[in-house]
């Protein structure tokens, strides 16, 4: 992984100058991107003590400065630059990053930079992928990817794609001013869960029967089917309706009830989720 990333010589040797006074031998800066590919991302300079980066950022030296580029963050660091501005005590670092607000989009094939824990699809027996595998990815939605190594279908985790560089297409949420939870913020946050194999989302399949709300409690407790009782993944998908709520404002718990009556068909199917798999 690399990220074409500029320094300006004025602001590389201020850099070094603010790290030397840390007294700290090696003391290098960290570079990373909060709420990246959304309107609220910031992009950040941090200390950075010998030790204390991360497993998987990427070092880059602009002569005797050094650089951590926080893996997850790197697409929304591409063609930045850190220059400066001012004069005198009132100089100061200025970040340009212009990509940092744009949803990063995952290549169509790449390396596993590390092994990874996986589900195979459909089953959803637990596996692992071993470092240096070629993968193809097949579906990237809702934050967790589908791909495709030796034949066979696997599902890697939103916070497995994160620890190999690559952010979720999340929305974050305005917390509403009453303090109540919003029931169309729950629906919006359900449409961000898929199924691994078919590129709709649960509510475009028809697979949310119900929402109720304790506003009291903060709690919403949902009831949902599978397109068969035999689906491997449906923990899974359980897991990822119940994750996704947790995002949502003012929620502080959740449930989630599986159930077959009445069972799921293609009748279940929304317009675009029809649409979406040429039904139409």
């Amino acid at each position: 992984m690399n990220i074409n990333a500029q320094v300006t010589p004025q602001a590389r040797d201020y850099l070094i100058a603010i790290l030397a006074k840390q007294e700290v031998p090696g003391m290098a800066a960290r570079v990373y991107v909060e709420k990246g590919g959304t309107q609220q991302a910031e992009t950040c300079l941090a200390f950075c003590p010998p030790g204390h980066e991360a497993t998987g950022d990427l070092r880059q030296d602009f002569d005797e400065l050094t650089l951590y580029f926080e893996a997850a963050s790197v697409p929304y660091l591409e063609d930045m630059e850190i220059g400066l501005q001012g004069e005198g005590k009132l100089q100061s670092l200025t970040i340009k990053a212009p990509h940092s607000k744009k949803p990063a989009k995952p290549p169509k094939t790449f390396v596993l930079s590390e092994s990874c824990e996986a589900l195979r699809v459909p089953s959803g027996a637990s596996t692992t992928l071993p470092e240096g595998a070629p993968v193809s990815i097949t579906q990237a939605l809702g934050g967790s990817f589908t791909v495709k190594y030796e034949g066979n279908l696997y599902r890697l985790s939103p916070e497995v794609t994160r620890r190999l560089g690559f952010h979720s297409d999340a929305i974050l949420f305005e917390p509403p001013e009453d303090g109540r939870i919003s029931e169309q913020q729950c629906w919006d946050a359900l449409r961000l869960v898929y199924d691994p194999e078919i590129p709709v989302n649960v509510v475009g399949l028809g697979l949310i029967y119900k929402l109720d709300f304790d506003q009291d409690k903060h709690f919403v407790r949902v009831e949902m089917t599978l397109t068969s009782p035999g689906c491997g993944m449906g923990d899974i998908i359980a897991g990822d309706v119940k994750d996704k709520l947790l995002q949502v404002p003012w929620v502080e718990d959740a449930s989630v009830d599986i159930v077959f009556d009445p069972p799921w068909s293609y009748d279940s199917l929304d317009e675009e989720a029809r649409l979406e798999l040429g039904l139409i």
